[in-house]
């Protein structure tokens, strides 16, 4: 029996590993939350890319982290209110003007997800920048507008 409980604790080692590798291998930021929304884990491009550390990260509550910088009304909005009501939520805009990185526009998409064998809640929340994206939509727009003028006045 020792032997059986041991070979699944193992079992378990190797899926957690096997888990962080998966996550610190997506390109995009991406943040695992437990129920109380403080972090298990980070993955690389988060760190990378809102410039913090994963021992500063992980066992934070997300709106503590970086100085409060995530404490994001839009955000709390879609964890407190809309993703508890769904199980899923997809492309949810969050613009944001981050100390030291600065204006940002993210879409959100959020996953809550429940591990039977430890009676875990997590939310898997992961994070596109769509901003440079937004500012050239922005500019063909411009570039529309211009052009129509020019052809109503040329």
């Amino acid at each position: 029996m020792e032997n059986k409980k041991k070979m699944q604790e193992l079992e378990i080692q190797d899926a957690l590993e096997y888990t962080k590798c998966i996550i610190n291998t997506v390109r995009g930021p991406l943040i695992i939350l437990y129920e109380d929304l403080s972090v298990a884990l980070a993955n690389r491009s988060f760190c990378q890319v809102f410039k913090v550390k994963p021992e500063e990260t992980e066992g934070q509550h997300i709106y503590d982290l970086g100085n409060r910088q995530w404490d994001i009304p839009k955000l709390r909005e879609l964890l407190e209110d809309i993703l508890p009501k769904a199980t899923n939520f997809d492309d949810f805009e969050v613009e944001h003007d981050f100390p030291g990185i600065g204006k940002r526009i993210m879409l959100l998409n959020a996953c809550r997800i429940y591990l039977e064998a430890n009676r875990t809640k997590l939310i898997i929340l992961a994070i596109e920048d769509i901003t440079e994206r937004k500012k050239i939509e922005e500019l063909c727009e411009k570039i529309k507008k211009l052009e129509a003028q020019l052809k109503k006045n040329p």
